[in-house]
This record gives C-alpha cells, sequence and structure tokens, in this order.
C-alpha cells in the first residue's frame, strides 16, 4: 500500500476543508462587524470606498482568530468523512494504524503553528495598525491622528509622569507634570507647560518646581535640560496596543520598560500570549483526531457540534487565564499557556487509550 499517496490525499482534502470554512468563519465575522458599526458609518457618512478599506485591513485578524476553529472543524470533517465512507475501516484492514493516519496531520500543525505565528507577527500586526488609523481618520475628524492625549506612565520606580496631548511628529508634549513619590507619599512635584526632544534630551519650558519636604517649596525655572528614562518612542507606544506591535517590537518595548524599573506584567502576558495562542493549531488537530477517531459512530453535526463547544471552551480558558496574568494571580507565562497545557495532556490522554 502506497502510504504517502494516502497522505497527499488526506492533507488535500484537510487543506480544501480548512479554507472553507475559514472562508465562512471571515464572512460571519464580517457581517457581525458591519451590522454593530452600521450605525456609526452612518453617522459619519463615510463612503463605501472608505469603510470597505477598515473592513479590508480586519480580515487578517479574523483569519488569525478563527484558524484554530477552521482547523478543529476541517478535521473532524475528515475524519468523519473518512468514517462513513468506510475508508478508516479498509486501512485498518490493511494493517495502517490511527496514529499513522494522524502523523500527516500533527506535521501539518507543526508547521501551521509557525507559520501562524510569523503570520499574526508580520501581516496581522500591520494591518490591526493600518485599520486604526483609519478609524481615528473617519471616527475622529476633529482629533489629529498625530496627537496622544491623557498618557500616564512610570518613569523609574519613585517617580511618575503625566501629559496631556504628546505630538509624536515633532516631539512635542504640552501640559506636563512630573510627580516623585516616597511610600506613597508626594515629595516634590515639576510641570512644565512644554516639554520637547532635542538632541536626545528632553527640553522643558516654562517650568515650575515645588518640593514638600524642605523649605524652598517652590522655585520657577527657565528653559531646563531633564534626565529622564523615557524616549519619544516610549510615550508613542504607550498608546500604541499590544496587538498593533510584533512579538520583537514588544519584547524590545518590555526591555526597556524592566531597564527603567517600571510596571511590564501586562505587556509580559501580551507577549507570551504572541507564542500561546498560535500552538492553539496543533491542540485543535489533536483534539479533532481524538472527537471523531473515539466514536467512530458520531453523526456529523454532533461532531461540528463538539468541535465548537471544545474551542469555546478552549477560548474561554485561555481568556481567562489571561486576565489572570494581568491581575497577578499566576505568572506572565503560566496565565497564557495553562489553557494549552491542560488541553495537550487532556488530548493526550484520549488518544492513547484509542483503539488502533
Amino acid at each position: 500500500m502506497n502510504l504517502l499517496l494516502i497522505d497527499k490525499y488526506l492533507i488535500w482534502s484537510f487543506f480544501k476543508k480548512i479554507f472553507s470554512v475559514l472562508f465562512v468563519f471571515i464572512i460571519i465575522f464580517l457581517i457581525v462587524d458591519l451590522i454593530e458599526d452600521v450605525d456609526r458609518m452612518l453617522d459619519y457618512n463615510l463612503t463605501f470606498n472608505q469603510f470597505s478599506f477598515i473592513y479590508y485591513y480586519s480580515i487578517p485578524h479574523y483569519i488569525n482568530i478563527a484558524f484554530p476553529m477552521a482547523i478543529l472543524i476541517a478535521t473532524v470533517m475528515t475524519f468523519t468523512l473518512m468514517q462513513k465512507n468506510n475508508e478508516i475501516t479498509a486501512l485498518k484492514a490493511s494493517g495502517v494504524s490511527i496514529y499513522r493516519l494522524t502523523i500527516p496531520f500533527f506535521i501539518i500543525g507543526i508547521a501551521l503553528t509557525i507559520a501562524m505565528f510569523y503570520f499574526e507577527n508580520i501581516v496581522v500586526t500591520k494591518s490591526n495598525t493600518l485599520k486604526s488609523n483609519l478609524e481615528k481618520k473617519y471616527y475622529n475628524k476633529y482629533q489629529k491622528s498625530n496627537i496622544n492625549k491623557n498618557i500616564i506612565l512610570q518613569i523609574d520606580k519613585n517617580r511618575t509622569i503625566l501629559i496631556d496631548k504628546f505630538n509624536f511628529r515633532n516631539k512635542t508634549a504640552n501640559n506636563v507634570s512630573i510627580q516623585e513619590f516616597e511610600d506613597n507619599i508626594l515629595k516634590s512635584r515639576l510641570d512644565t507647560e512644554n516639554l520637547v526632544w532635542i538632541n536626545n534630551n528632553w527640553l522643558a519650558k516654562n517650568t515650575i518646581y515645588r518640593s514638600f519636604d524642605n523649605k524652598s517649596p517652590f522655585r520657577s525655572l527657565s528653559d531646563t535640560i531633564l534626565h529622564l528614562n523615557i524616549k519619544p518612542m516610549d510615550l508613542i507606544e504607550s498608546s500604541v496596543k499590544p496587538e498593533e506591535m510584533d512579538y520583537w517590537r514588544l519584547k524590545s518595548f518590555i526591555d526597556r520598560l524592566k531597564s527603567n524599573g517600571r510596571e511590564h506584567r501586562k505587556w509580559l502576558v501580551d507577549l507570551y500570549f504572541k507564542t500561546a495562542f498560535p500552538f492553539s493549531n496543533i491542540i485543535m488537530i489533536l483534539f479533532g483526531v481524538v472527537l471523531t477517531i473515539r466514536k467512530p459512530r458520531t453523526n456529523f453535526l454532533i461532531g461540528i457540534g463538539l468541535s465548537i463547544f471544545v474551542i469555546f471552551i478552549y477560548y474561554i480558558m485561555i481568556k481567562a487565564g489571561q486576565s489572570a496574568g494581568y491581575s497577578g494571580a499566576l505568572s506572565p507565562m503560566l496565565s497564557v499557556w495553562v489553557a494549552n497545557i491542560l488541553f495537550f495532556i487532556c488530548g493526550l490522554i484520549l488518544l492513547t487509550k484509542t483503539k488502533s
């Protein structure tokens, strides 16, 4: 028996189903989003071309979210149809074990995990940024897209900076307050009308300094160079969502936060999530095999229903773990990997108990 020919047949059948299911999910996501946003589009009088580009840039994000679901359903469909057509029975009678049939699927799962990691960090992050820029342009007509507002950042262990407006085009911050604390008690405060990035330094203009623990509590300063552990890029990225930064850019941002002694737990959780979520492709293949092989008489619709139930539970667990990581209840890495670990172990146990 030519097993390589069988593998090619299974792989081709599997990929056809993946793309079909993925197409259906993307259409559903687009329709749901359109229904939710139609009022806003009418309020802002957007043309068809304008809002169609917003949804065009949403497609990579939808692909990334729906891909594990499409893999699980495609796996269930592939094996269910093989069961229905007695192909698996014929292969087992020819001496081909169930474990041998699953090998090409797990190889595909590993390849897709790697591919989706790069897809999310190269294509999805870029499209999310473009979509965000369009939404700022179309939905915030009276707000310039190159201005960030109400920025609050921890500069180092004891100092916090509050910025009313930051224009990242000319690297100028307006209405800035730098506050220093000790044991949650305010020790000093520096207020400046303008903070400008010049020659790799911050120049403060029209500055007032207040100290709350000496005899000279109030001083007015002329143009002064301030040595702060932040750069314009830190202020820009403080308003950028993690999904708009790729893995390497986010890691670099976290390294800067660490070096400045600033809080970085939330960002670290999002960084580990970028590696944990693509791994779900392998888990979904594992469960797709288990759901069909363990119950060969499973009805096609029942198999699809079980698939949706599994992916629903998985998404709840990985999001709950992410929230636990944000709050500090779990370590950043464990919080996003705990769902993968539990599902993978359960899948392996069920697979080993399957009659080959």
